[in-house]
């Protein structure tokens, strides 16, 4: 079929309604009644056939979904967040003449948090400092925030450090939404920040209700009408993976036209187009979808395809790459209002006034909550890094893969963007941590937040999955007046929006959130794992037996290729190098192997010199200890040719054909 690549608007009318405080809600403080509505297509190749008939609806239109990385460089003139850039740290060490805006002192001085004072950390951000600390001993914002330096973003207290984002040039104002650019001095394709969060539908920027606070907090956190829950909702007791995947299969499939041919077919609209009823069926089941089907698709597709089962696998990678584009269209509005929150906390760090910059509208301090509770848990990692760094032993070497797998790899950058040693990581945590409990502490903040985000508060202070669920229905549900049920759902749906966010520095707060709903489920008909089998790979490894499983194969690589190089070399063990000639020949063997030429006594390779390719006359052998049994060269993951996505492009293809979510 001739698809165009024509951006293509998919409006929706959308009603939004409070949901009564009943024994039986939601736990969802606004609902987002989706109205049908079709597809509006601006292709020349594809059109839908039918139009659906449209619900009561208000009289605005509103707008939202996307995706877009939060954080970045903040534009001149824009609120900022508060960034501790190490390079601007060791060059004002060393000239004097730059300030961070989070301003550290005595940074070789011994921090007091050290011995007997430091945090014991719960994972619930509790203070547990025996002495408070000295207010010039703990980080505070700035009101003037360094730019980027040497085309590197450096780390903040609320958005990670990144080398592969490109700032703005001197004079050069920021984009609206996220693009890709070519870095004018290296040639390579780089990320630049937008200001908003970009839709991947239309392209453009999110743009939040007008109507009120109450339609914002429904955009935040979206769900749909009884009676279209209703009729999506999977019985979670019986339902088994096949039929979710035919279900969100047929909620995706649209009546649809090809404009070259006239032919009139069912099928899944191209991208980046969506339907309303495929965002209803995912709305609908959106803590029972999520991750794990995402995970579950990729397998299926690849099973296919191991099986050579080439229309199968396009079919099933069409479906994938489409629920994919929902959750990222769902989750849009939800990433803007915590853009937006890292722009109110980000330059008040160490501010605990909090009601001066963290008051607001319901929505507006939900996502002030959920940046404090993520900073806690980012710094709080980062602590515990740190002190694993610093007690590892040194012997000689023998932990080196444990330091290596150990932290923020950026570390070992030549000058890292990044804050990673401990005198500095704990006084930033104590401060993050203190934030977080002055803003629980004030009633007026905290007291009136979504029931499942108070949830997660209450739960982290709680030691124990028993104990846990014995709160939850003993003490927060009817002092809350929900039932456990919703309270489990609605904690899934808090999950899968902060699963879409970047990992970094959001993926700590985000898997203790699952870990919570893990928790909550345990002996209950929530509890069932129909995924497990799918995802997990305990079945097995043959596909009689294993409903997720295909199979793996080695390679040949190129005889100059790192991974030939790793193949064929040799591990010299301490005490058993030998002589210091073996050890030579073995250096010089290997950058052979690796560069193509010898070294040390050689001369200059002459590269017009015939070169002797016996070697690659024979057959590349896989050594067993990588192979492990594995089968060579089935080639089934080059079945799909140029359909597959990313495979053999025309040299016309841009970026834009492409689907991978960026997450810097």
């Amino acid at each position: 079929d001739n698809y165009s690549n024509t951006t293509v608007l998919a409006t929706r009318e959308q009603r939004c309604t409070i949901m009564p405080s009943s024994h039986n809600r939601r736990l969802l403080s606004t609902s987002l009644s989706v109205a049908a509505v079709a597809i509006t297509s601006l292709s020349s190749s594809v059109t839908q056939l039918d139009a659906f008939s449209p619900a009561p609806t208000s009289s605005r239109r509103l707008q939202h979904g996307g995706i877009s990385r939060i954080g970045g460089v903040v534009p001149s003139g824009e609120s900022s967040t508060a960034l501790y850039n190490r390079q601007a740290r060791r060059k004002n060490k060393k000239k004097k003449k730059k300030r961070s805006s989070l301003v550290l002192d005595d940074d070789g001085a011994p921090s007091s948090n050290a011995g007997g004072s430091e945090p014991t950390l719960t994972g619930g951000g509790e203070i547990g400092y025996s002495a408070d600390v000295d207010s010039p001993n703990v980080p505070v914002a700035d009101s003037k925030s360094p730019g980027p330096e040497d085309g590197v973003l450096g780390e903040t207290v609320t958005s990670p450090a990144s080398v592969s984002d490109m700032p703005p040039q001197a004079g050069e104002a920021q984009p609206d939404v996220t693009t890709i650019i070519t870095d004018p001095d290296t040639g390579i394709a780089r990320i630049q920040q937008g200001k908003y969060v970009m839709d991947k539908v239309t392209g453009k920027a999110v743009i939040l209700s007008s109507l009120g606070p109450e339609f914002r907090l429904a955009q935040m956190f979206p769900g749909v009408p009884d009676e279209v829950r209703e009729r999506h909702r999977f019985d979670w007791t019986t339902v088994t993976v096949p039929e979710m995947v035919d279900r969100l299969r047929e909620a995706c499939t649209v009546p649809l036209r090809n404009g070259a041919t006239g032919e009139e077919f069912l099928g899944i609209p191209p991208h980046p187009q969506v339907s309303n009823p495929s965002v209803d069926f995912v709305l609908a089941n959106r803590d029972l979808l999520g991750h794990r089907m995402q995970k579950t698709l990729g397998r299926l597709k690849l099973r296919a395809q191991s099986q050579f089962k080439k229309d199968e696998a396009l079919e099933l990678r069409a479906l994938w790459k489409h629920f994919m584009l929902l959750e990222d269209h769902i989750s849009a509005p939800f990433r803007q209002c915590m853009l937006d929150a890292e722009g109110r906390i980000g330059p008040n760090f160490g501010n605990l006034d909090m009601k001066s910059y963290c008051a607001g509208d319901l929505y507006e301090r939900t996502a002030n909550y959920l940046i404090l509770k993520s900073m806690v848990a980012h710094w709080e990692k980062k602590y515990n890094d740190a002190i694993q760094l610093d007690t590892l032993p040194d012997n000689d070497g023998m932990n080196f893969y444990a330091e290596l797998y150990t932290g923020d790899p950026k570390r070992y950058l030549p000058d890292p963007p990044i804050i990673f040693r401990l005198n500095e990581v704990s006084r930033i945590v104590v401060m993050a941590q203190k934030m977080c409990a002055a803003f629980v502490n004030e009633t007026e903040l905290f007291d009136d937040l979504p029931p499942e985000v108070k949830f997660v508060e209450k739960a982290l202070s709680i030691q124990g999955g028993t104990a846990l669920r014995q709160f939850m229905l003993e003490d927060f549900c009817p002092n809350e007046n929900v039932d456990p049920a919703s309270l489990r759902e609605a904690l899934g749906r808090l999950y899968q929006q902060m699963f879409n966010m970047q990992t970094d520095p959001y993926g700590d707060l985000t898997m203790t959130l699952w870990n919570l709903c893990e928790s909550t489920r345990r002996g209950t008909d929530d509890g069932r794992e129909p995924y497990e089998e799918y995802i997990a790979n305990f079945s097995g490894r043959n596909y009689e037996n294993n409903p997720g499983y295909f199979q793996t194969y080695t390679f040949d690589h190129d005889k100059n290729s790192l991974v030939r190089f790793l193949d064929s070399a040799k591990v010299i063990e301490k005490g058993t190098a030998g002589s210091a000639e073996d050890v030579a020949k073995q250096v010089k063997g290997e950058a052979f192997q690796l560069l193509g030429f010898d070294i040390g006594g050689g001369g200059s390779p002459n590269p017009n010199a015939p070169r002797d390719d016996t070697r690659e006359q024979k057959a590349y052998v896989v050594p067993e200890d990588r192979a492990v049994g594995r089968p060579h060269m089935l080639g089934w993951l080059d079945i799909l040719g140029e359909d597959e996505e990313g495979g053999n492009l025309k040299e016309e293809s841009f970026e834009s054909d492409k689907w991978e979510e960026v997450k810097a």
